[in-house]
């Protein structure tokens, strides 16, 4: 637990790290970036996707920021104190801190975007405060949040995307939050507000005057290019149109190209907290997928290796399953599923599903993440290799708002690739894909498999409330011995996290949660 005496050093190395930034920062500039897709919406209250994630995190602020190892600093809460045991946290918020309307930024707004906004709708909302009783505001400076049980995670869960602080004034008269017109003109705490949105060719956030931290931002405005072709993206990095292509928007071929030309370079850092896998999300309610030995034939006809040094050129790693392998809490003693053509064809057989006329055994559809090249490629080698095996597939394309809603609304689907992030620990970014408390149209990256093990459910829920980290590791290391055993998702690869920056571009790197940090720190030399 956090004491008194760690808190207010805390916020002194918060304050000195502020002012020795502060001195060195410049002020001025226009940082350009791209990534494709464009975004849907401007607030991860319906979606926590990328692109929407990229652009939120610079309005939105939360009560806490993070520095490495995702230890916690103030931020919109300037301290908080825990009880002793461990059921009471409260945060006494920053004065003086104004959403970009003028009004000011209150408790209010802090419950209301907990209790009416994130905990209902966001995609982690329910399992981050999941044992939270009530949120008491004894005054416009006070937050406490009552717990049933202690949370072992509950400090890292305030991140900007996770738990934006919403304007209470604004939306609380909303019929829909996920259909608000705000979400499209968001207003936030931020050190930019957006100015301009031409949709398919780029988005303008600009310097808000009025932000709580003296000096920043040191940028004037951050322009988000909308480039949807690959090569045109790294023709722009070239020329220095644009600054910063983050994890996932330069092709992998291209990377070690652009990093030997002497205005760029290039990083992994930034999302250490994160740690994305990919995988085949597989729709159980279908007949043919609820058979896990269909399941299991898929993940033998697969060959992670191919995925990884193929179609990601090698930046990526095969992965075993559930939980990173660079992340807390991992286990790698769990099944292994080898590329076995042949155990997948005997699987396939024992199901009954034979090889029938042209040697096909039943057929399936495929939906891709519209994110760029990579996902048309491995869309491309899913069909081969399992049409090796006797599965004909046929793919699907959709344009980004189509695939959320086909996937997460409608459940529309029997194969998708995705890709989802662990997060700092496996209650927030994990646990959310796989308890059957999470099969709930219309929120993305949930349980769109509706896969239900009661035996993980009570699992992740004791585990999220273990205060010892020797019996936290023992819990979730028997929820990846299940998970991989079930495989309600097809684990494929650890996915790369390379970033191409323009060398001007400073003080990026800051963090393990960088590119969804709030960038008021970042300046461009001269």
């Amino acid at each position: 637990m956090r004491t008194l005496t760690t808190l207010l050093a805390a916020v002194l190395t918060f304050l000195t790290t502020a002012g020795a930034a502060a001195a060195q920062g410049k002020a001025g500039g226009t940082l350009v970036l791209s990534y494709h897709p464009e975004p849907v919406t401007l607030t991860t209250i319906g979606t926590t996707a990328v692109p929407t994630a990229l652009v939120a995190s610079k309005i939105f602020e939360s009560l806490l920021a993070y520095e490495w190892g995702m230890k916690p600093v103030p931020s919109l809460a300037e301290s908080w104190l825990v009880s002793a045991d461990g059921l009471a946290w409260t945060f006494r918020l920053r004065r003086g801190v104004r959403f970009h309307d003028g009004k000011p930024m209150t408790s209010a707004d802090v419950k209301f975007s907990v209790e009416q906004v994130i905990r209902p709708l966001h995609a982690r909302g329910r399992t981050n405060f999941r044992d939270l009783k009530s949120i008491e505001t004894p005054d416009d400076h006070t937050v406490v949040f009552h717990l049933g049980a202690p949370q072992a995670f509950f400090l890292s869960v305030f991140q900007p995307t996770e738990v934006p602080i919403l304007p209470k004034h604004l939306l609380e008269k909303a019929a829909d939050f996920k259909k608000s017109p705000f979400n499209n003109a968001p207003v936030g705490t931020g050190p930019f507000k957006l100015t301009e949105w031409a949709r398919g060719s780029h988005l303008v956030l600009s310097k808000n005057p009025d932000y709580w931290k003296p000096g920043r931002p040191y940028l004037d405005r951050l322009v988000y290019k909308v480039i949807p072709d690959g090569g045109a993206r790294v023709a722009a990095l070239e020329t220095g149109e644009v600054d910063l292509a983050p994890a996932g928007a330069v092709p992998e071929p291209e990377i070690g190209r652009l990093a030997k030309l002497p205005h760029l370079t290039t990083s992994d850092r930034g999302y250490e907290a994160l740690g994305p896998i990919v995988w085949l999300e597989l729709n159980l309610r279908d007949k043919i997928l609820g058979d896990v030995r269909v399941r299991r034939a898929l993940a033998h006809a697969i060959d992670r290796g191919v995925v990884a040094n193929t179609i990601w050129f090698g930046v990526g790693k095969p992965a075993t399953g559930p939980i990173s392998s660079g992340q807390p809490f991992y286990h790698a003693g769990v099944t292994a599923y080898p590329y076995d053509p042949a155990r997948a064809e005997r699987l396939l057989d024992e199901a009954g599903y034979r090889r029938g006329a042209g040697g096909v055994r039943f057929e399936l559809t495929q939906d891709f993440l519209p994110y760029g090249e990579n996902w048309v490629r491995l869309a491309e080698y899913l069909k081969q290799q399992l049409g090796k095996v006797g599965i004909r597939v046929t793919t699907r394309a959709s344009d980004l708002s189509g695939w959320l809603r086909r996937i997460y609304t409608d459940w529309d689907f029997q194969l998708t690739s995705t890709f989802s992030n662990n997060y700092a620990d496996p209650a927030i970014g994990v646990e959310r894909t796989y308890i059957s408390g999470n099969i709930k149209k219309g929120v993305p990256f949930t349980n769109s498999m509706n896969y239900v093990n009661p035996e993980v459910d009570a699992l992740f829920a004791q585990a999220g409330r273990e205060m010892n980290p020797a019996a936290r590791a023992q819990l979730y290391r028997r929820v990846q011995e299940l998970l991989v055993n079930d495989l309600p998702v097809i684990w494929l690869m650890e996915m790369p996290t390379v970033s191409v920056v323009n060398r001007r571009v400073q003080d990026l790197f800051v963090g393990p949660i960088s590119m969804y940090s709030s960038f008021d720190q970042v300046w461009l030399a001269k």
